[in-house]
């Protein structure tokens, strides 16, 4: 065990590292209405996803990602011990499936266990929703990870979108940034708010940059459907994909 600690590059001993426990729940202050950069208003009305284990690291370097997977086969957590990846060291987790609205603000997705460090960042990977997570066999969302729908207006015209988005299974966005400092251990009462940025505040583009609703509307009912294959729905799942759109935070 301890060879393989020391080629990772480990800055502790994370079995006798402290445990601390924060609730992880659903912040939806990054879901507001935008302007896209075709001067579209966007209001999104439903905002529904499908995620894996949300990770929480420390040290965000370049660690070679060939050492995570020997590491997973000895010690399959991050408890056990740290993970390593292009995000830095993995030294705090929320394991398991979450599907959840990202308009449902304070739910509960469950309690992360980190050990006592500096936290720099965060991951977490895609999936698709299955009838397991608690839904029906006709609900939309089934076998899609992204449910998203909402209202765009420009000038006098107003469209009804919306999309069923698929993201590849245990695609992960890696580098959430987290400015949290648990060295000394003990904090009651924590709670770490997962978000979604329909407005990235660093780059000041959108979500929705990019698609042209009136163009897309070739009916003319004002009801439009981004299909897969489109120009459309490929920008959406590039952003979707970013990192730059999603925050943690701290309450």
């Amino acid at each position: 065990m301890w060879p393989l600690c020391w080629l990772a590059g480990c800055s502790f001993d994370s079995e006798v590292a402290e445990r601390v426990s924060a609730r992880i729940v659903v912040d939806s202050s990054g879901v507001a209405p935008i302007e896209t950069d075709l001067g579209y208003r966007v209001e999104l009305t439903r905002c529904r996803v499908a995620v894996d284990t949300l990770e929480f690291t420390t040290n965000g370097e370049m660690h070679a990602t060939w050492l995570r997977s020997p590491w997973d086969l000895l010690v399959p957590t991050a408890f056990a011990h740290p993970g390593h990846d292009a995000g830095g060291e993995v030294v705090g987790e929320l394991e398991g499936r979450h599907l959840f609205d990202w308009r449902d603000d304070g739910e509960l997705l469950g309690e992360a266990i980190l050990l006592a460090a500096r936290y720099d960042g965060a991951n977490f990977s895609f999936t698709r929703a299955r009838v397991e997570d608690g839904i029906a066999a006709d609900d939309p969302i089934l076998g899609h990870t992204f449910e998203i729908a909402g209202i765009a207006t420009l000038d006098d015209e107003r469209y009804e979108f919306s999309i069923l988005l698929d993201q590849d299974e245990g695609r992960r966005v890696v580098g959430l940034p987290v400015d949290l400092d648990l060295s000394d251990g003990a904090n009651e009462d924590l709670e770490l708010g997962l978000q979604l940025l329909a407005h990235d505040p660093f780059e000041d583009d959108t979500l929705l940059d990019g698609i042209d609703f009136a163009v897309l509307d070739d009916d003319g009912d004002h009801v439009v459907v981004l299909e897969p294959d489109t120009d459309a729905y490929n920008l959406l799942r590039r952003s979707t994909q970013t990192h730059d759109f999603y925050g943690v935070t701290i309450h």
